[in-house]
């Protein structure tokens, strides 16, 4: 889709992130991770390098997704995994 500047508004092909394949040794530095429960909808940003760590850079997102648990409420289940783009120049 474009503007009518000729300015191209959508993404290019192969933009999504899929989470199932990504890792994050895979996923770019310029992503962020933030966390949300499912129950209170509680978020706080997650640290690319203590999980890396912790639970190595061969671990997919979902798998990280299935292993958060909420610091405020201690829900487990139905929580989210949220990636954001940093701002490039």
């Amino acid at each position: 889709m474009k503007h009518r500047r000729s300015i191209e508004l959508a993404p290019p092909e192969g933009f999504a992130v899929e989470v199932e394949k990504q890792t994050l040794a895979t996923l770019p530095q310029w992503f962020v991770i933030h966390a949300r429960c499912g129950a209170c909808r509680h978020q706080t940003p997650l640290e690319r390098r203590g999980i890396g760590r912790r639970c190595g850079l061969d671990l997919s997102l979902a798998r990280l997704a299935g292993r958060l648990k909420c610091r405020e409420c201690g829900n487990r289940p139905c929580n989210l995994l949220l990636l954001g783009k940093l701002p490039r120049d």
